[in-house]
């Protein structure tokens, strides 16, 4: 029986940064996944709801690079001191990214428990964008005074978002 792959596509906006955010694709076969994330441009739509810190809406534009591809396979004995499996399929330009490919890939794996692909694509924070919207435009991260800081905060609530997508799509298969 073949099963049914599914796209999700996600953006998460950022509390500090009005137009920039991360844009992705989760990819979901059976019990894997392949995430592709990035920086790219965000559109809110809909009434934001202050009190609950949800806005009831955001649309991500941004094809970021494909960058080097992470695996991390689950550990096969149910425990939370077993070692997730990992390596790197794809190399890339930037170390950082593939470390970063590497932590997140490892992460979700232990936590949902099917192989994860990962591919992310942060690089050039201090120097070029490291992303892009359609058409090409460069995304201007670094020229609009955000630190590094400001990355690796949006990339935890990346990880969040994607954690919390792959947890319902796992639910949502279980029996």
């Amino acid at each position: 029986m073949v099963d049914d792959v599914k796209f999700i596509p996600f953006c998460v906006p950022l509390p500090s940064i009005d137009d920039i955010g991360i844009v992705g694709m989760i990819t979901i076969r059976s019990s894997s996944a392949v995430i592709w994330f990035g920086w790219g441009a965000i559109e809110a739509f809909g009434e934001e709801d202050v009190v609950n810190n949800v806005n009831n809406g955001s649309v991500g534009n941004g094809r970021p690079p494909m960058c080097s591809l992470a695996l991390s396979m689950p550990p096969y004995i149910s425990s939370r001191h077993e070692g997730v499996s990992s390596t790197q399929l794809l190399g890339g330009m930037s170390e950082d990214d593939m470390i970063l490919g590497h932590q997140i890939s490892a992460r979700l794996a232990k936590r949902i428990g099917w192989p994860i692909f990962v591919s992310c694509s942060f690089g050039g924070w201090a120097g070029d964008s490291g992303g892009s919207v359609e058409g090409g435009a460069a995304i201007p991260v670094s020229s609009a005074g955000y630190d590094d800081s400001t990355q690796r905060h949006a990339v935890v609530l990346a990880e969040r978002e994607i954690s919390r997508i792959l947890l319902l799509e796992k639910l949502a298969r279980t029996p």
